[in-house]
């Protein structure tokens, strides 16, 4: 086996980047510069830690639930099957029942949400999952839920029942990732976090590396 094509699937960081209403702008400054005569390029960023493809952990929606520098590094490095799922509002049990889904995977849902413009207007609109997905895919006993917008729950869902339900039995949810022209498969992925003592959640760098079985 050897690993073949990495696709990048992580949205960049940018000061006029896209977020989610009522969450902290992204700002990147510069203190220090070679340029005013610093010896050194050195910069620092403010943002919130759910900004662009990033993962939720436990605590965000669990008070007393594990912080992201909690969770096992393992999980966020695996081999992750990538469905294109073509719905327009949310994705539905039944839109999950034919689909080869077996215990222990991580999904990643491609969506209508990849052919938004990257740093668009923030749109109210997007596809996500339904508590009824959410539900199915605890009965398959899936371990890892992406999604291809900055939230796995409906805008105008009231009490987010999705991340609820995921991250109290566990699942972790990636949100925010980039799979435009992304083909359907299994890829290997990494899609780390940063180890920040306390945090609900992190910006990753998550990629797809494409599997060649026949090439050795």
């Amino acid at each position: 086996m050897k690993l073949g094509k990495v696709i990048d699937v992580t949205k960049k960081i940018s000061q006029d980047m896209t977020v989610w209403p009522g969450d902290p702008d992204v700002h990147i400054a510069r203190c220090c510069s070679i340029d005013d005569g610093d010896d050194f390029n050195l910069s620092n960023i403010s943002m919130g830690l759910h900004t662009g493809t990033h993962v939720d952990a436990p605590l965000h929606f669990i008070n007393g639930g594990r912080d992201v520098s909690s969770v096992d590094p393992g999980n966020f490095l695996r081999f992750v099957k990538v469905f294109s799922v073509n719905v327009a509002k949310c994705i539905t049990r039944e839109d999950l029942k034919d689909l080869p889904i077996n215990e222990g995977d991580a999904l990643f849902f491609r969506t209508s949400n990849s052919d938004l413009p990257e740093n668009g207007a923030f749109n109210q609109n997007y596809v996500y999952l339904d508590i009824s997905a959410a539900e199915y895919l605890l009965e398959k006993k899936v371990e890892v839920v992406g999604i291809d917008y900055f939230s796995i729950d409906g805008y105008e869902v009231e009490d987010y029942p999705v991340h609820k339900l995921f991250l109290s039995k566990g699942v972790i949810i990636v949100e925010g990732l980039y799979l435009k022209d992304v083909a359907e498969g299994v890829y290997l992925c990494s899609f780390l976090p940063l180890k920040i003592n306390g945090a609900d959640g992190s910006p990753v760098r998550a990629v797809l590396m494409e599997i060649n079985p026949e090439v050795k």
